[in-house]
């Protein structure tokens, strides 16, 4: 078997779980979702085939997730009478905020179990360190695949299909307990 074989077998290996686990359905660009869920420590790493290291890093898959997901909040919010503008943009920032999105990515959709991290920071579980909201950028990585892949009714449809608000309203309910 050739290297851009056993590359292209292992690149669909690794997008697989993500696929049919969190997306339920395939991506057309499956380098993009590579380089969402791949961690920065992994690619310092010597990987198993040097074609992961030419994925090249989208620092821009946050900025576009973060941007999508403050639209879909406002948007949920926004089609219910009772809230006021004020109230509208507090929501998004809590619904939106690193906390949040940290805590919802990591006990909801166990996200780190899909998360391609370097040895060390497996080791350390850096995901359950009390100071870091790590989590929460690749969720809007994921967000953002999602929304390039299939547009804004798609990621609507992911946050539905996993109980965003009411995970969140959830997590927000035992917070107060």
């Amino acid at each position: 078997m050739r290297n851009s074989e056993r590359y292209l077998l292992t690149r669909d290996r690794i997008c697989y779980p993500v696929e049919r686990y969190l997306l339920g359905s395939a991506v057309r660009d499956r380098e993009r979702l590579i380089s969402a869920i791949i961690s920065n420590a992994l690619l310092n790493e010597k990987p198993g085939f040097e074609e992961l290291r030419k994925i090249p890093a989208d620092p821009g898959l946050e900025t576009i997730g973060d941007f999508v997901l403050d639209f879909v909040i406002i948007d949920h919010f926004a089609l219910m009478d009772r809230y006021t503008p004020k109230e509208i943009d507090d929501l998004r920032q809590f619904y939106g905020g690193n906390d949040a999105l940290h805590r919802y990515a990591k006990n909801s959709l166990r996200l780190q179990n899909f998360i391609l991290w370097g040895p060390d920071e497996r080791e350390r579980v850096i995901w359950d360190q009390p100071t870091t909201k790590i989590l929460a950028d690749y969720f809007e990585k994921l967000v953002a695949v999602i929304y390039l892949e299939h547009g804004i009714g798609a990621v609507k449809d992911f946050l539905e299909n996993h109980h965003f608000f009411q995970e969140i309203d959830a997590m927000k309910t035992i917070a107060k307990t």
